[in-house]
């Protein structure tokens, strides 16, 4: 036995200086070993088993607690009083100058000039024929006045002075007849004293005639002019005068027509220079095509068209936020919610003023994406912003107080319900939730749980567990409805698939290789909700890996594909996987 002194001489003294004894170096190195073999199985696969327990046990604890529901999105600045530059000329132009995007301009500014060499050309010829108008309504104009004067001349002039010349000629007739009666009357006496020849007297008789007949001829003269001549001679001068007047009125459309004509291209030519509406920055427009890229072009030499918008200019102390806004939140959005926006590091306070009631249209390549344009306004001093700017914009929902929540992925739906699990002292418990609000990490819990106990974060492998239970208690209930409807059933030798399939049996329940191997279950009897795709608790983790589209489902073409691999590893003499194991491949694992 060493003393004391021997013992601590022992501990402290050096290695010789030719080095340590091989036995020394051989128990360090399995020393190490061992720590570095401790150190794998600690952290790496020789604890999956333990890890994925513990892993999958996993439970975060029910609390009340304050819930901001809101949603972000990004958005792009723009003005929210805009003013469109078009271009107001028919048939479009060219642009032959225009100022340089982004520059500051006034009211008034000289900022775009089109081409008017076509319209030059048209209001010389407009000039011409203008004038034809206006010299075919001036002549127009004058005759149906000069017919009017006439209706006027006849009806108080020329007809009274007929009537007074016939009534002069009844007169002078009148004398005249009484003055071949007293000649006649006198020849009579005459006559019978022997003065006067029998011919003398028959001479005075036919003159009396002769003046009763021409009396009578100018009464009926007068009569003819009052009831017959006056109203034809009126109506052949008004019909005269209507259709002067109408021809003028013809004229006179035709000239204001081509006078509109020659208005309107000599504005057209006005508006080939273009000046600035308001103060303010001029920002060219682009427009978007279907394919996401700019349709068109604003340059010096560009063609525009008619009711093109060549430019704007903002108003850029009222600006707002252009959010697109995805189908499954625009629900939640109301005009009037509070926002909040944070531009080039700068917050700014907002608020929703409208949300569209149809999707922005998208490039083609984006065309399944459904986003609803919400306009977001900044509140108070807007200073510093620019349209095109992106924002971060924040929509509050809701701020909800002292609320139960539990974790998002706590959460399992399965056919329009929502379920979790439990922990208690008795082991996990399914029970199910009604849920209220969420902010895609914590949702709210109205009923279900209690605050203070504990979830199961991954409750994926039980909700797999419980499945497979379930399923096998269906399998029974069928053999029994079986039973009951075709009744006894002559049992099938599977000896011959048995054997062969326990000569390539790799673990329990595996029966793979050849036509006798496993045959994974149909697609309609994974998909249990029946909306076409194996997703959520339907999909075990191990089939994970056939998602090739990365959805977190797996759809009818995935797999199709996932189980020509099994039947191609089959053939080839690999492991089909067992009857828990649509996956096919190794243990536990997707196909390869």
């Amino acid at each position: 036995m060493l003393t004391r002194s021997q013992s601590e001489h022992a501990w402290t003294h050096p290695v010789g200086r030719r080095g340590a004894s091989p036995v020394s170096v051989l128990v360090m190195v399995i020393v190490a070993a061992l720590i570095v073999i401790g150190l794998i199985f600690a952290f790496g696969g020789g604890g999956d088993s333990a890890g994925a327990a513990d892993a999958s046990m996993s439970t975060h604890t029910v609390r009340r607690e304050n819930l901001l529901i809101s949603v972000t999105e990004d958005g792009n600045l723009e003005s929210a009083s805009n003013i469109d530059v078009k271009c107001e000329i028919p048939n479009g132009s060219t642009i032959l100058w225009i100022v340089p995007d982004g520059t500051q301009v006034a009211e008034g500014q000289k900022i775009i000039e089109l081409d008017s060499a076509s319209i030059d050309e048209q209001l010389e010829a407009q000039k011409g024929v203008y004038e034809k108008a206006l010299a075919a309504k001036i002549k127009a104009t004058e005759d149906a006045a000069a017919a009017e004067i006439a209706v006027r001349e006849y009806a108080e002039g020329t007809y009274i002075q007929e009537v007074q010349l016939a009534e002069s000629n009844i007169t002078l007739a009148m004398e005249d007849l009484r003055s071949a009666q007293n000649v006649l009357e006198f020849t009579k006496r005459m006559a019978r004293k022997g003065f006067t020849t029998p011919l003398q007297v028959e001479a005075d008789e036919f003159a009396v005639k002769r003046a009763e007949l021409q009396l009578g001829t100018y009464q009926t003269a007068k009569k003819v002019l009052e009831n017959f001549t006056r109203e034809k001679t009126l109506r052949a001068l008004q019909a005269t005068r209507d259709a002067a007047q109408a021809a003028a009125r013809s004229e006179e459309a035709t000239m204001t027509l081509e006078k509109a004509k020659l208005d309107r291209l000599t504005s057209y030519l006005s508006k080939c220079v273009i000046t600035a509406p308001q103060s303010g920055m001029l920002v060219y427009y682009k427009e978007r095509s279907r394919f996401g890229s700019s349709s068109s072009t604003i340059e010096e030499g560009a063609p525009v068209r008619e009711r093109q918008v060549i430019a704007q200019i903002p108003k850029l102390t009222e600006m707002q936020a252009n959010v697109p806004v995805h189908e499954s939140k625009v629900e939640q959005l109301k005009p009037g919610m509070r926002a909040h926006l944070k531009v080039l590091e700068k917050e700014f306070q907002g608020t929703v003023t409208s949300i569209a009631n149809q999707p922005e249209s998208k490039s083609f390549f984006q065309a399944a994406v459904k986003e609803y344009p919400t306009l977001v306004r900044v509140d108070g001093d807007a200073s510093g912003l620019r349209p095109g700017m992106t924002a971060e914009v924040e929509i509050l929902i809701a701020d909800l107080r002292d609320v139960l929540t539990v974790p998002v992925s706590a959460v399992i739906p399965s056919r329009g319900q929502y379920h979790c699990y439990v922990m208690t002292p008795q082991g996990p418990v399914k029970r199910q939730l009604l849920l209220g609000m969420t902010n895609d990490k914590m949702v709210e819990v109205k009923d279900g749980v209690a605050e203070g106990e504990h979830v199961i974060l991954n409750p994926r492998n039980l909700q797999q567990e419980s499945e497979t239970v379930g399923a096998d208690k269906a399998d029974t209930q069928k053999s029994v409805d079986a039973k009951e409807k075709f009744g006894e059933v002559k049992p099938v030798d599977t000896s011959a698939s048995q054997s062969a399939g326990a000569r390539q049996a790799s673990g329990s329940g595996a029966a793979g290789g050849g036509a006798g191997g496993f045959k994974p279950p149909s697609f309609s009897e994974l998909d249990k909700d029946g909306d076409g795709k194996i997703s959520g608790a339907e999909m075990p983790e191990r089939m994970s890996r056939s998602d090739t589209n990365g959805d977190g489902s797996i759809d009818r073409s995935e797999y199709a594909a996932m189980q020509k691999r099994i039947r191609e590893r089959q053939q080839n003499g690999g492991g089909g996987g067992g009857t828990g194991n649509p996956g096919g491949g190794r243990p536990g694992g997707p196909p390869q």
